[in-house]
């Protein structure tokens, strides 16, 4: 829930996100496997804005996360370098600011990485180069 706290949601597309509920596969814009895990968050053009909380971190069996296209702002959350099965992040189309977190370089199984046309700064971490499985960044 820390992520949706974090997000200003103007046309509700978060409302049944709820705390109290046992089940994340029944919430919008949330992708789960046959067995139950989430592993999708995709949320984009949804006029989001905010910011995203470091509790995505705690998403261990994530794939994608798409939040293209929203006003999402602040520092992207280093601990989306814990999520070792992400296989595609795509944050373009934001505000988000500061430098791109070198824990994104942890991201073995990462695939897709989509972060332009934010207000980031600096250099891209050389680390990033290490990520083999990279085609689209």
């Amino acid at each position: 829930m820390g992520i949706k706290d974090h997000l200003i949601d103007p046309h509700g597309v978060l409302a049944n996100w709820d705390e109290a509920a046992r089940d994340p596969c029944s919430w919008t814009m949330v992708t789960c496997s046959p067995d139950g895990l989430v592993i999708g968050l995709e949320a984009p053009s949804q006029e989001l804005s905010g910011t995203l909380s470091p509790d995505i971190g705690n998403l261990t069996n994530i794939r994608f996360v798409l939040l293209q296209n929203n006003n999402i702002s602040g520092h992207i959350p280093s601990e989306i370098g814990a999520l070792s099965k992400l296989q595609t992040l795509d944050l373009s189309n934001n505000t988000f600011s500061g430098q791109i977190p070198s824990t994104l370089s942890q991201l073995k199984s990462l695939q897709n990485l989509r972060l332009a046309n934010n207000n980031l700064s600096g250099e891209i971490p050389s680390s990033l180069a290490n990520l083999t499985e990279l085609n689209l960044m």
